[in-house]
């Protein structure tokens, strides 16, 4: 902005429109299609009946379309749709004076109306090239994969006709990509010449078919707002209420359809329906809405962990919930193991207090009293589901039977919690556990 302002006002055009303002042009006509086309496809999948055939030729339906609203604005408005949007119109090239065109624009902007061949043309720049690149380019792919296969080759035994065809396909393959490059390259430089100031016009087709781009002006302003028409009837005494009023626009808009109706869709609704593209695409990619929710209290402002966090923290809630519900053991002058008051008390690594005797005997013949209870739990399950009768005889068999092995590693450990005791060792030469983690208190 510091650059612009040190510039001689008086050296620059105030109605050439900058580069800047003709790409945002361009974008917002390469959104139109896809945003239809995206429309369409979402309720076609749910209306597939009426909506599937449509779908099918949407490219055909869209450049009839298209091409419509484009000839109406470039007729009215000597400007495409877009560039409408921005202020922007086509204009023919005339040696006439900026300053004269400024003061009296009336003067001038009959010499600058754009011939019946440039509209077309314009049209065929705004609708057609998109049409015939899309075509094109998949004609392309699909027979190039032909080509380098070596499929489109030429037989004896295929008529003239085919062979004809296939040569010219082949042809096409080989000067498409240098057709393509060409047409680019051309709208580079005709881009680079709009930029340095010795063109106006910023494309291919307006430089060779000399167009140049302006800004709208009062005159063209002044040239399409509706003339009020004087209605000739009953003077009314009161204002008409807001029923009447509805019910007078309908009849003269609705059921009568004039061309300011028309102008009115193609000249508003279309640009305000891009406005509302262009914010919705804005609010959806920036965080501002998220930022605003926040400031709501619409939004919980945390952020989820990852499912494996996640999953973690649900396990740890619910081991604390656990711990919560289970009771937990105090030590207190009655000893856990023998139920009587503590005489000489001794605490092991769990942190529990026992008499000492009770835990050193517990703990020096723990594997057989661990593995004796579990084998009494088992007996005490199994024998629900059998009568008197079955039970005698199962007591007969397992009297008759060898004895359950002893399992060590159920032993050495603390009464209450069940934890492995550090200080109990289990030697297995003498075969006894050696205690060393009791500890003894003194009140």
């Amino acid at each position: 902005m510091e650059y612009y302002s040190s510039l001689d006002a008086s050296q620059l055009d105030s109605e050439r429109p900058t580069l800047f303002e003709i790409i945002s042009s361009n974008q917002l006509e390469a959104l139109l299609s896809p945003s239809l086309r995206y429309i369409l496809v979402h309720y076609a999948s749910k209306y597939p009946k009426y909506l599937l055939r449509v779908n099918n030729r949407f490219d055909e339906i869209n450049l009839i379309l298209r091409s419509f609203i484009e000839w109406y604005f470039l007729k009215y408005w000597q400007g495409s749709f877009t560039e409408n949007f921005y202020g922007l119109k086509r204009v023919n090239q005339t040696l006439t004076n900026n300053k004269l065109t400024s003061m009296v624009p009336s003067m001038v902007e009959e010499r600058r109306q754009l011939t019946n061949l440039q509209l077309l043309v314009s049209i065929f720049e705004v609708t057609g090239v998109a049409y015939l690149s899309e075509k094109l380019n998949y004609r392309y792919e699909v027979w190039y994969t032909k080509y380098i296969t070596n499929q489109l080759d030429t037989h004896e035994s295929n008529s003239d006709r085919e062979n004809l065809t296939i040569k010219l396909k082949r042809k096409f393959v080989e000067i498409y990509p240098y057709l393509q490059s060409s047409y680019r390259v051309g709208n580079f430089i005709t881009i680079l010449l709009y930029l340095s100031g010795n063109s106006k016009s910023p494309s291919l087709l307006t430089y060779l078919f000399r167009m140049n781009f302006a800004r709208l002006n009062q005159y063209d302003y002044s040239k399409n707002e509706p003339v009020p028409v004087q209605e000739t009837g009953p003077i009314e005494i009161a204002p008409p209420t807001s029923l009447e009023s509805m019910i007078r626009f309908l009849t003269t808009n609705i059921s009568k359809p004039t061309i300011n109706l028309i102008k009115f869709i193609l000249g508003t609704f279309f640009p305000g329906a891009i406005f509302t593209l262009k914010f919705l695409e804005w609010w959806n990619n920036s965080d501002f809405s998220s930022k605003l929710a926040k400031n709501q209290g619409n939004v919980l402002d945390f952020t989820l962990p990852p499912p494996s966090t996640l999953t973690a923290a649900l396990t740890a809630s619910r081991q604390e919930k656990r711990k919560k519900n289970k009771r937990r053991y105090t030590s207190g002058k009655v000893c856990p193991l023998c139920k009587k008051e503590l005489t000489n008390p001794a605490i092991i690594e769990t942190g529990y207090v026992f008499d000492y005797s009770c835990i050193y005997n517990y703990l020096e013949k723990s594997h057989i009293i661990v593995s004796n209870r579990v084998k009494s739990k088992e007996k005490d399950e199994d024998e629900k589901d059998y009568s008197d009768e079955e039970q005698e005889e199962i007591v007969e068999v397992e009297k008759k039977e060898e004895p359950t092995k002893i399992d060590i590693n159920k032993g050495g450990r603390c009464p209450i919690t069940g934890k492995k005791l550090l200080g109990c060792k289990w030697n297995s030469i003498k075969e006894e556990w050696e205690i060393e983690g009791i500890r003894r208190l003194i009140f």
